[in-house]
């Protein structure tokens, strides 16, 4: 449905819905969006989601949402808790999961080979990508 297949009345009402949305909901929304697919990528539960398992990508959206929460802190009212204690979740478990895949690298399993970093990735982090203590 385009813009066109609505009358004016629609289309009015349609701008006062989304109006009423407040910008706080529409991050925690699209944060959970992050979320969900962050442990697709993670290959969690692995019964459902091994073969999509892609550890580049759920960094992507792990240090994506790491940027987003640390982008609006204190401003997302009584989401950001919940967000921030799912984004540590999702932390531990990459390197839980980045562990599990690493050893079987050492017993000879075959792996998805990481893309390298870009020099210049345009966000100030840790060198080595990884999450630290304290530099959200």
């Amino acid at each position: 449905m385009s813009e066109s297949d609505l009358g004016p009345d629609q289309l009015e009402q349609l701008r006062e819905q989304l109006a009423s949305v407040s910008a706080g909901d529409v991050v925690a929304e699209a944060s959970l969006s992050l979320i969900a697919l962050a442990y697709v990528r993670l290959g969690i539960p692995p019964e459902q989601h091994e073969r999509y398992r892609d550890l580049v990508a759920a960094r992507l959206l792990i240090d994506a949402l790491g940027g987003m929460l640390s982008a609006t802190e204190g401003r997302l009212g009584a989401a950001e808790p919940g967000l921030r204690d799912a984004l540590a979740q999702l932390r531990l478990a990459f390197a839980e999961v980045a562990e599990h895949v690493e050893s079987g690298h050492r017993a000879g399993t075959p792996g998805p080979t990481p893309e390298p970093e870009p020099d210049d990735p345009g966000i100030l982090r840790p060198p080595s990508g990884l999450w630290v203590p304290g530099q959200d």
